[in-house]
């Protein structure tokens, strides 16, 4: 590591860690309370969102060592900035109601109160029925 100092340290505190993991506990609690099923969808997809105004994060994954031969050229895959279609195709497909809390991503999107991925019961979870 270059630079020095205490720029690997991370952001949240141990307790803020823990108000994370307790809103986390309650929310899973909340939903088994009703019978509504976690999920867990694909971080890659093969596509981005069709909305224009949120933009997708890329990225080209490398052949793992010793694999067979691939394209020239690895395809594009995009880190889904929402579960909502995975979850609406597990709905199409009879899975009952559901949730999910999960990392999304957007890229283009950054500041000082917004990291290109974040997670939380708000910007993350999705509940369908």
């Amino acid at each position: 590591m270059t630079g020095g100092g205490d720029d690997w340290r991370p952001s949240a505190s141990r307790a803020r860690l823990a108000e994370r993991a307790a809103l986390l506990a309650r929310t899973r609690e909340f939903f088994a309370a009703r019978g509504v099923l976690e999920v867990d969808t694909p971080l890659l997809v093969n596509a981005p969102v069709s909305d224009v105004h949120i933009h997708c994060a890329s990225v080209q994954l490398a052949p793992a060592p010793g694999a067979a031969p691939q394209p020239a050229v690895a395809p594009l895959l995009f880190l889904h900035c929402s579960p909502e279609y995975a979850m609406k195709r597990l709905l199409a497909a009879g899975s009952g109601d559901i949730y999910q809390v999960c990392h999304v991503v957007r890229g283009l999107e950054s500041g000082r109160l917004h990291n290109p991925g974040s997670s939380g019961t708000v910007s993350g979870s999705r509940w369908r029925r």
